[in-house]
């Protein structure tokens, strides 16, 4: 329809307005209604050239979702038709970013493809007429050109058409990424307050101020640590209210003093405050005196929830205080408060006045002396180290009338100890200008330069090591990110391109478009720190252009201020790491894809056998049914050569019929698996031998006590049955006096049991090949035997977790020993494909 609008359009006067076009925006107005600068874009919008057609064309449910759509104050989107056109209001237009206004009437899929793998299972399920509301989703939206996390509830809702049909999909939704992410702060910093109370908790257990902590209004003891205990005597107070745990702090108007705490919310400072301590709990008062604060503790509302004390004892410094005043109270009066050496000159300069710290700058220096007059004691000089002559000494320059502010020169103490002064002297002047003097004044600053010249070294020192670690490190400032440090290691992963001074789009062009640039910026804005795990950048480099991997932190540099000023790169580079897990992943791969073909080979095997055996069964029972009517019908006209013929026939058939069903045994042994029940082996074995039925010549003997293990029944009867037969068998073929042994023993994790013959023995060549299938060490036409009854035995124990042996010395019989674990391996689905049948 928008086609036939258009072409019809065309052959109006360019400067004519069409009627249809006129009807058009007059219909677009109506439906249009209001909606802000998204309601206006909408009645701007030529509505005949999109898939939606002229608005008068639309069908009436569109227009009232559009309609309720740019009314609303929530962020609404109505998202019609399979394309999912999109008309949205001006309060979701603010989640489109740079999208707007490209992304009205576009499709959603177009619009955010970035999420379109979370929508696409989504329409659909509205579609079928399904309501969803999702509460507080990450959307990993990039309203503006770079991913962002979104936190958003959102409600989808089926809009139905005129047939009654979904025609289209409403969705309101409420941007709560900023509650999220508060709610996330609070539990952080909820638990960084733990934390902190439990840490502080400790200093103030081991602070040697006298630290209390009262919570309450009755004041209960929560904290005292040792200090404040040792105050008090050694009292317990924990728990007990401030009344009753100090009752000789009532009557001094203490717990007022906490009321008033509590309630103003306003600290109390008191400086050498007189305090009557029962220090030895018998009743007799003290005094002491202290410096203590009560600090109000707040909650997070700002209410007082309980109180600090904080507190040191000045007791002896009050009473030195005391005997000094009475010695010098003059003196205290005009130097007490002055932390600085003070001199004071009179016009000739001669000291009228010093302190005690000048006294300890120049020893011996008294009232009437001069500072001259100990130049050849106390040795000062320049900075430099050349002497300081008398006539340029500060006090010299003043007294000629010169301001000297904040010189510093180097005094070497009589102790041997060469000390950094800073000093002033000023001349003082009467009301008619006549000099009257000069004030010196000095500070020691040797520790303080000392620590400048340790903090310098520490600065240099963290250079060389920022310089030298083995990870790539970059310091880039300012909101053009210019690079202002980079260390060896980044300079290798970025081919030793020049980078200080630089910008960055300046000094890595080639990384334009790959969004770490934008990273910077978010880091910068934010003040949130980025990691990024194995990410894939191209990178100009050696002269090639590599696709590389590297894990990277863009921290912020915070200021005392909490602004950023800048950004910190560290980066490891795992692109070989990367590579090599890629090829591992890729070696898994193939693993898999063997096993399959080889399972599958297993299972053809297991059919041939099976199919085989059935084939093979058929023609040898058709032999030996041959056989029979052959020796029926010719009983008496055949001769015993004959007769011997068709006794071999027979041995040759059964000898056939054992040997294909020996061979699905061990196709079957480890592979089928039957329920696992306990089995008493002294009754497995009885059984057995029952079966075997021995010839009296034959001495069978079973160790008492038997164990009782966690097997299959049938498949452990198979390993004793093949073993007892193969011992009773061969060692009856041998000697006279044939005399079996059934031992065993617990090792621990596993039964251990060993038939012993006294037989001919094995000689050591044919230990491993006895276990082969289809191997035997006598004729079968000596002896009866397949040869597979002991490759049987060896499949069995080994698939459960066993382990068979033999041990033997020619002429001295043999010792066939297996294991039988108290927890068999139940989980083996096959035995290994090199012994699968």
């Amino acid at each position: 329809m928008s086609q036939v609008s258009g072409k019809s359009s065309a052959v109006v006067a360019e400067n004519a307005v069409s009627p249809a076009k006129a009807r058009g925006a007059n219909r677009a107005a109506e439906v249009f209604v209001g909606g802000g600068e998204v309601g206006a874009l909408c009645r701007a919008k030529d509505w005949s050239t999109h898939p939606l057609g002229p608005v008068e064309h639309w069908p009436q449910s569109l227009k009232t979702a559009v309609s309720i759509v740019l009314s609303s104050r929530f962020p609404m989107i109505v998202l019609w038709g399979p394309e999912l056109f999109q008309i949205y209001n001006d309060a979701y237009r603010l989640l489109m970013g740079s999208k707007h206004p490209s992304g009205l009437g576009q499709g959603n899929r177009e619009c955010w493809p970035e999420v379109w793998h979370i929508n696409e299972a989504i329409y659909p399920r509205v579609f079928d007429g399904e309501s969803i509301l999702f509460e507080e989703r990450l959307y990993p939206l990039a309203p503006h050109g770079y991913p962002e996390e979104f936190y958003l509830t959102l409600n989808y809702h089926p809009v139905r058409d005129e047939s009654g049909n979904v025609g289209g999909v409403f969705v309101t939704i409420v941007d709560v990424t900023q509650e999220v992410r508060a709610r996330r702060e609070r539990d952080r910093a909820l638990a960084e307050a733990k934390a902190e109370r439990e840490r502080l908790h400790e200093v103030f257990m081991q602070a040697p101020a006298i630290i209390a902590v009262l919570e309450g209004p009755d004041h209960v003891f929560k904290v005292a640590n040792a200090s404040y205990k040792a105050l008090i005597g050694g009292r317990e107070v924990l728990g007990r209210p401030v009344r009753e745990a100090r009752p000789e702090a009532v009557s001094q108007g203490f717990p007022e003093l906490l009321d008033k705490v509590r309630n103003t919310g306003a600290p109390f400072v008191a400086h050498d405050a007189r305090v009557m301590l029962d220090r030895h709990g018998d009743g007799v008062l003290e005094e002491h005196y202290l410096d203590f604060v009560y600090q109000p503790l707040r909650e997070a509302d700002g209410s007082v929830f309980g109180i600090m004390v904080h507190a040191v004892e000045t007791t002896a410094q009050v009473l030195a205080r005391r005997r000094t005043e009475a010695l010098a109270a003059e003196r205290a009066a005009m130097l007490g408060h002055i932390a600085d050496a003070v001199l004071t000159f009179d016009p000739t300069g001669r000291i009228t006045l010093l302190n005690e710290l000048a006294r300890s700058l120049y020893p011996g220096l008294r009232e009437g002396g001069s500072l001259d007059a100990t130049q050849s004691r106390i040795h000062q000089e320049r900075l430099d180290g050349t002497p300081l002559p008398p006539a340029e000494l500060p006090v010299a320059r003043a007294l000629r009338g010169e301001r000297v502010i904040n010189e510093e020169w180097l005094l070497h103490h009589p102790t041997g100890r060469k000390l950094r002064l800073l000093g002033s002297a000023v001349p003082v002047h009467g009301e008619g200008g006549t000099l009257l003097g000069v004030v010196l004044t000095l500070r020691d600053i040797t520790e303080q330069h000392r620590l400048q010249q340790q903090l310098e070294l520490e600065r240099n020192r963290l250079a060389h090591v920022f310089m030298q670690t083995p990870a790539a490190v970059m310091v880039c400032r300012g909101p053009t990110h210019v690079i202002q440090s980079a260390n060896k290691g980044y300079e290798e992963i970025t081919g030793h391109r020049p980078l200080v001074g630089k910008t960055l789009p300046e000094a890595f062009p080639d990384l334009a478009g790959q969004g770490l640039f934008e990273l910077y910026d978010q880091v910068l804005a934010t003040k949130e720190p980025y990691i990024g795990n194995e990410v894939p950048v191209r990178v100009q480099r050696f002269g090639r252009l590599d696709e590389a991997y590297f894990n990277f932190v863009y921290q912020p540099l915070v200021d005392e201020n909490g602004e950023a000023f800048g950004v910190m790169t560290h980066a490891v580079e795992v692109t070989d790491m990367v590579h090599s897990r890629q090829q591992a992943e890729e070696r898994a791969r193939d693993l898999v894809r063997l096993t399959h073909a080889l399972e599958q080979s297993n299972r053809e095997l297991d059919q041939f056998a099976y199919v085989a055996s059935h084939d093979l069964k058929a023609p040898l029972r058709g032999i030996a049914n041959l056989a029979g009517w052959l020796e029926e019908e010719l009983d008496t006209r055949l001769t015993p050569e004959t007769r011997e013929y068709l006794r071999l026939l027979h041995v040759r058939v059964h000898r056939m019929e054992a040997l294909i069903e020996g061979i699905l045994d061990y196709s079957r042994a480890g592979k089928t698996r039957d329920a696992m029940v306990s089995v008493d082996t002294a009754t497995l074995v009885r059984e057995v031998l029952e079966m075997l039925a021995p010839a009296p010549s034959v001495s069978v003997e079973v160790q008492p006590g038997m164990p009782t293990v966690l097997a299959e029944r049938v498949k452990l009867q198979q390993v004793f049955m093949n073993l007892l037969n193969n011992a009773i068998k061969f060692t009856s073929l041998s000697r006279p006096d044939p005399r079996i042994t059934l031992g065993w023993k617990d090792t621990g994790d596993a039964h251990a049991f060993a038939v012993t013959d006294n037989g001919a023995g094995i000689a050591p060549e044919y230990h491993e090949r006895i276990w082969g299938i289809f191997q035997t060490l006598e004729s079968r036409d000596t002896i009866e035997g397949t040869g597979i009854g002991l490759s049987v035995v060896k499949k069995i124990v080994e698939t459960r977790g066993g382990r068979t042996w033999v041990e033997s010395t020619p002429g001295e019989g043999a010792t066939f020993h297996f294991t039988w674990p108290k927890n068999p391996d139940a989980t083996t689905a096959s035995p290994p494909a090199s012994s699968t049948c």
